[in-house]
Parts: C-alpha cells; structure tokens; sequence
C-alpha cells in the first residue's frame, strides 16, 4: 500500500514537468512567429531620388534633416533699417514701413501787392510725424506778359521737421497797369521712406488794376465832367452777411487800400432805407490813364443785405472790367484785410457766428 502511494506521487511529478516542458515550447514558438501580415512585409516607399526605403526610415530620415537644419541657422536679430540722407536719389531707395506723408504735407499760398509789386507767398506745412527733406518750391505759371520775376523761380529747404513749416516768397513787378491772369506753385520734398511726392498750390487770381493804381487828387466838380467824357461799365453786387452800414464803411476802406483818391462820400437813412455813395479817382502807375468809380450802396438800415453797384470809368477799356471784377471780389468776398487773401470755409463760418479767426497765411488774427 505505501509502495503504491509513491509511485502515484512519482507519475504526478513527471506529468507536472511534461505540463511545464510544453509551455515553454509554445511559448518560444508563438514569439518567433509573426502576428500579422504587414510585420511579414514592411511598407516600401519611394523616394525624390527613386530609391525605396521604409516608411519608418523615411520617417526618422526626415526628423534628423530638420534637426540639423534648426542646428545650422542663425538666430534671428532686430535690425535698424537706416533712412536714406537728404541727397539720396528717390529712384534707388526701397520704401520703407515707416508711415506715409502722402496727404499730410500741405502747400497753401497768399499774396498782396507791397508798394510797386506783387508778393506771392507759399506756406509748406508739415503735419506728419516725420521729417520731410529736399523740399523745393518754385513758380509753375505767372503772368509773364504782365510782370517779370525779380529772383530766381525755385527756393530750396534742406528739411521741414514734423509740425514745422517754411513760409518762401516771391516778388514780381508788374510791367503793365493791367495785370490779369493765375499764379501756380509748385512744391516737392522726400519723405522718410526716401520716396518723392509733389504738388501745387490752388492758383492764385489776380486781377490787379486797383494795386497798381496811384491816387490822384480831383474836386467833385472835375469828377463829375471827366466821368462824361470815358467810357463805363457797371455791375451790381449783392450780399447777405453785411448791413448797408458795415458795406459802406467796407466800401470806404477797400476805395483807400486800392489806391483810390476818395473825391466824395455820403450816408444817409430814409423811412428805413439806408443810403451810401463812395467815389474815387486814380491813374495807372506805368500808362498814367485815368480811372474813376463810384459806388452806391443801399438795403434795409441795420438788416443783413444789401446791393452794391460799382460803376466803373477810365481811358483805357481794358482797365474797367479787371477793376470792377477786382472790387467785385473784394466787396463780396470773406479775405483778409492785411494779407488780401481768401479765408477759408471755417473761418468764414466762425466769422459768421461772431468769433475771431487767424488768417491760415499771414497769421495775423482778424474779426468781423
């Protein structure tokens, strides 16, 4: 009974054994066999040059170029670009990301008659935030059959700085009584990108009879005959920001500063209708041909409005139509009364509200 007992336990252990043996057999069998059929036959690709490679060496292949490209480029640093110098051609000059001047660089322009000639002024305005250079302005067109330029026709700035401006010049002298015709200027700089830009002005109208005029003394009676023995023109003028007082002492003050000897004045108010004469008398400063002009004003006393016709007398025709023309602007027009420029639409406006304004060419401030 014991010899039975150990034999039973000697053939459990071998069968134990015998069970491990066979594990490890299927074991070493399952990992020396492949699971699917992709590991049986690896992915070919190809490549730029036609050579095939593994779709897992193509991979990393990839990743060690980046890497050593990443390796052999420089750092990027900030670099100051510098702006061209003042003489530096416009042509060869890439632009720059710096802010355009284009529409911020302004050219105004305004003249008057000084004594025995027309200066013809330009104002070039800076209101960008960079500094402009080469900045030259000259005379596009004039009357040059009326007058003749004294100096040289282009004025040159080496810069204009940012909220800065150059007021330049021009004297011309008249050669005739009559000067009729347009002045134009023209204005060009650099900007900071190194590109040109021009432009001009708004002409500037003259027609100048009355600045070129000299007073010349005459009694109402000599008035009276000589207006019957020239030729006249006449032409009425109405306004509506003006009572017939205010156009009659205006009258008064443009018949002085044109150079017009005032022969006879006169205002009187009737059942409510204001009443004003002015007449002067001049001659031409080269010709000596002589020029009359009466003005009478009437409207409404101390109302807003009024009429007035401007009749104009001389030997010579071809003076009264520029002289009724040039007191019609005057009479009707908002300007300046030291400069003879025109005011702009905003000074007009605060003008008419009763505010001071400054005159955007002489600068001198002037009220209604």
């Amino acid at each position: 009974m014991l010899l039975q007992s150990a034999f039973t336990g000697i053939l459990m252990g071998v069968f134990v054994i015998l069970g491990i043996l066979l594990c490890c057999l299927v074991g070493w069998y399952c990992s020396n066999t492949p699971d699917t059929e992709s590991e049986k036959k690896p992915t070919m690709v190809k490549t730029l040059t036609g050579e095939k490679e593994t779709l897992t060496s193509l991979v990393e292949r990839r990743r060690r170029e980046m890497e050593k490209t990443r390796s052999t480029v420089p750092a990027r640093t900030a670099t100051v670009s510098r702006v061209p110098s003042a003489s530096a051609s416009a042509r060869s000059v890439k632009p720059l990301l710096v802010e355009s001047t284009r529409g911020e660089v302004k050219a105004l322009r305004g003249g008057e008659f000084i004594g025995n000639r027309m200066r013809f002024k330009v104002k070039v305005l800076n209101d960008s935030k960079l500094t402009i250079t080469d900045v030259t302005v000259w005379l596009l067109s004039y009357p040059s059959e009326a007058m003749r330029l004294e100096e040289d026709d282009d004025i040159k700035f080496p810069k204009i700085e940012p909220g800065g401006f150059r007021s330049p010049h021009f004297d011309l002298l008249p050669t005739q009584d009559c000067v009729r015709g347009e002045i134009v200027a023209g204005v060009s700089y650099i900007d900071a990108s190194g590109q040109a830009h021009s432009m001009t002005t708004e002409p500037f109208v003259i027609r100048a009879v009355c600045d070129l005029l000299q007073p010349e003394i005459i009694d109402a009676s000599q008035f009276s005959r000589r207006l019957k023995e020239l030729e006249c023109g006449e032409l009425t003028v109405k306004v509506e920001d003006w009572t017939p007082e205010q156009m009659y002492e205006k009258t008064l003050r443009i018949l002085d500063q044109s150079n017009f000897y005032e022969v006879d004045s006169q205002f009187e108010v009737k059942e409510g209708i204001a009443t004003g004469e002015a007449s002067g008398w001049a001659k031409g400063k080269y010709t000596g041909k002589k020029l009359g002009v009466r003005v009478r004003i009437t409207g409404k006393t101390q109302k807003e409005g009024a009429s007035c016709r401007i009749s104009m007398s001389g030997e010579d025709d071809a003076m009264i139509l520029p002289a009724i023309d040039d007191l019609k602007e005057q009479l009707s027009a908002w300007l300046c009364p030291f400069c003879g420029s025109k005011l702009t639409l905003e000074n007009v406006k605060d003008l008419r509200a009763g505010r001071s304004v400054k005159c955007p060419f002489c600068s001198v401030t002037v009220g209604r």
